[in-house]
């Protein structure tokens, strides 16, 4: 009687400490998956937003109709969103991700205030800040894909 009760018991146990671990690593999986989800939401938005200031400061770059303060304000007024892009990153990237994105972001603040200042497009300087940023997005493109595991690197 005494092992029919004893089986019984243990039998519970190991059921439901099985069913407590499937459920943990349930758990841990779609934390995973969840947190996965939300780093290429932040990395696109990141990339996103400062490739299309990118392409509007070189918009800017070659209006030769443009005043100079008006360029310089329309050259900050662009770029004011992508600090709100920098300070998601900061928080949510690992150091692996932000120190190239920083590097990143600096080279796009050095490209507006160049075009702020007057650079045009057709300024023998303008194919130095093109490269750096280029550069500077590649590296950081490379981190991203490396924070989340995935292959398709870069064939340019």
């Amino acid at each position: 009687m005494w092992t029919t009760l004893a089986a019984t018991l243990l039998g519970a146990f190991i059921a439901t400490g099985s069913s407590l671990l499937i459920e943990s690593r349930r758990d841990k999986r779609a934390a995973v998956a969840e947190w996965r989800q939300a780093r290429r939401e932040l990395y696109g938005s990141f990339l996103t937003e400062l490739t299309k200031v990118r392409s509007e400061l070189w918009t800017i770059s070659r209006d030769n109709q443009m005043a100079d303060q008006e360029r310089e304000v329309a050259a900050r007024s662009l770029f004011a969103g992508c600090y709100e892009q920098r300070y998601q990153l900061e928080v949510f990237a690992p150091r692996s991700v932000v120190e190239p994105a920083l590097d990143y972001f600096r080279s796009m603040r050095r490209l507006r205030d160049a075009i702020g200042r007057g650079l045009r497009w057709e300024d023998a300087e303008r194919p130095t800040h093109n490269d750096a940023v280029v550069q500077a997005l590649h590296a950081t493109r490379d981190a991203m894909r490396l924070d989340m595991r995935t292959d398709a690197m870069r064939t340019e």
